[in-house]
């Protein structure tokens, strides 16, 4: 570092007499006095300029750490590029070799102690940066996750993954709560192997000095685990009077039975309705990207433009998926266009995450490239295009009856999706505290607003999530739908057809993830981060799909 020194002036020529004679100074004038040089402690100077060449080598140390955080992650997406566009094997190995110094302790800690000795943006940079490093070095540590359980229906040995599309398409409820029952008894014969894994984490957390895993998931998620509880309860609070009027009605008009008797094996079913392939056909689907940002004035040939790639061909997964290999010179977009309201969704959801990635601005590698909450609030607002009615009804020409039970459900989904998210924080806080299957049984007939029986509770609790990574998508979530109320009221109608929405989505854009979720909310104008503007929108929908909602008490369980 440069270190500036300052002169004292040249001292003013002074009128003395002079051998030709001329007249002394007046007596009682006063010459200038000589300035005092002040003596340096050479003590305090030498700590000085120690201090300072400890802040370059720091600065010096963190530029490097960037750096290679920045080529990994470009070399793990050029990596998965590749293995998803042709279905050639990947190997990684040689990179994360290469990179191991990057995950060392003596790292974390480096970049800790920057992250405590620093403030304002570079606090925030460093945090993300941190809990980056914290994560990739608890993933390498950990042990694999066992393998998914396979269930028997039907006389066929079925992937556990499958089963909510079969719960969907499954029109006899007997035969849903055997197949449910039969997941349950699949997931509960892994219990063990689930939680030797998390106590390897847990271990691996503890040398990192982290005595508890919910001490590590607030290093991770940026808040109190506190703090993230409380967010959870206001939105079981904010949106209840609205979930239970939605899923009741949607229930009673889509299988004939009220939320109070709805069971959990029933919803994949219920939030499937309306949900036809012939809504939107593979053609339609094949310009959405083009179609969706030039709507709002994000066209796809940028600056800087996406790299797309729609061409379908053999090996090549189908499903969408967005990748920022250079932020933000080289973002790319795959898919193959399909049929049907979940590939929708789908492609919404990259192509939202793509047009953010693409438009970040920001020359700090942090807020380019990491923290997960920003670039999944983005993604999630884009998907919810594929619930909002009259985008629906604009890009597919149908009638709004024919429209209505999509809405309808992509309502209700959201809005359970939010509470379910709510319910999973609560409970893996639950769990910490020692409190397991009882305080999981109420805090979900809480969020569900009706009866929880024992299958879809271990079903549940098998779903381990003790760093609370529910949280960010759950703020994500929440902020999607803050973004959505804030557009609308800035486009004086529909936000997705207005070029207002793209200039501020593109000045949003441009700062990346500076802003901290919480921040964030209030710059979008909303008093805090909360679930209202979700409900509202929830409540709006559902209406404006000829669902008529009426608010019932609150039932104590």
């Amino acid at each position: 570092m440069l270190r500036t020194f300052y002169f004292l002036p040249a001292l003013l020529a002074v009128g003395l007499a002079c051998v030709h004679g001329k007249p002394s100074a007046a007596a009682g004038s006063v010459l200038p006095k000589a300035p005092v040089v002040e003596e340096r402690d050479p003590v305090a100077e030498g700590q000085r300029q120690q201090a300072e060449r400890q802040q370059a080598r720091r600065a010096e140390r963190l530029a490097a750490i960037r750096a290679q955080v920045d080529t990994l992650l470009a070399t793990e997406a050029r990596v998965l590029w590749e293995v998803w566009t042709t279905g050639r094997s990947g190997d990684l190995e040689p990179s994360l070799a290469s990179h191991a110094a990057l995950l060392a302790p003596s790292t974390l800690g480096a970049v800790k102690e920057a992250r405590d000795a620093a403030q304002g943006d570079e606090q925030r940079a460093l945090s993300l940066l941190y809990a980056f490093l914290v994560g990739e070095h608890l993933g390498r540590a950990a042990p694999p996750a066992p393998p998914a359980p396979v269930i028997s229906w039907d006389a066929r040995a079925i992937a556990a993954s499958r089963v909510p599309s079969l719960l969907a398409t499954e029109a006899d409820a007997a035969r849903r709560a055997a197949l449910e029952h039969a997941w349950a008894e699949a997931e509960r014969g892994q219990a063990q192997g689930v939680e030797a894994r998390w106590r390897a984490i847990a271990a691996a957390a503890r040398r990192l000095g982290y005595g508890s895993l919910p001490a590590l998931a607030a290093e991770l998620r940026g808040e109190p685990v506190e703090a993230l509880a409380a967010l959870a309860e206001g939105v079981l609070a904010s949106t209840d009077a609205s979930y239970r009027a939605l899923l009741d009605a949607l229930g009673r008009v889509e299988l004939g039975k009220g939320l109070a008797v709805l069971r959990g094996r029933d919803l994949p079913r219920l939030f499937r309705a309306g949900e036809d392939s012939r809504t939107f056909p593979p053609a339609r689907l094949a310009s959405l990207p083009e179609t969706v940002l030039s709507g709002v004035g994000l066209a796809l040939a940028g600056p800087p433009p996406l790299v797309i790639d729609a061409e379908a061909r053999p090996g090549k997964d189908p499903r969408a998926l967005a990748l920022p290999v250079e932020v933000p010179g080289s973002v790319r977009l795959s898919y193959t266009a399909g049929g049907g309201a979940g590939e929708l969704r789908g492609l919404l959801h990259e192509v939202g995450a793509a047009a953010f990635y693409a438009r970040v601005t920001s020359p700090a590698l942090e807020f380019k490239r990491l923290g997960a909450v920003t670039g999944e609030a983005w993604a999630l607002l884009f998907e919810g295009l594929a619930g909002d009615p009259g985008w629906l009804a604009e890009r597919t020409g149908l009638a709004e009856g024919h429209l209505a039970p999509l809405v309808r459900a992509a309502a209700a989904r959201r809005l359970h999706q939010a509470r379910t998210l709510a319910a999973r924080v609560l409970v893996e806080v639950a769990r910490a505290g020692g409190r397991d299957a009882p305080a999981g049984l109420a805090i979900l007939e809480r969020a569900f607003a009706r009866t929880v029986e024992a299958d879809e509770l271990d079903l549940f609790l098998a779903e381990r999530d003790p760093l609370l990574a529910a949280a960010d998508t759950l703020r994500a979530l929440l902020i999607a739908a803050q973004a959505e109320q804030r557009l609308v009221a800035l486009a004086q109608g529909p936000w997705w057809r207005s070029p207002v929405s793209g200039a501020a989505l593109g000045t949003v854009f441009a700062d990346g993830s500076r802003l901290a979720p919480a921040d964030l909310a209030h710059a979008l104008g909303a008093a805090a981060l909360d679930g209202a503007a979700l409900a509202d929108s929830a409540r709006a929908r559902a209406s404006a799909a000829g669902l008529r909602l009426v608010d019932s008490p609150r039932v104590a369980r």
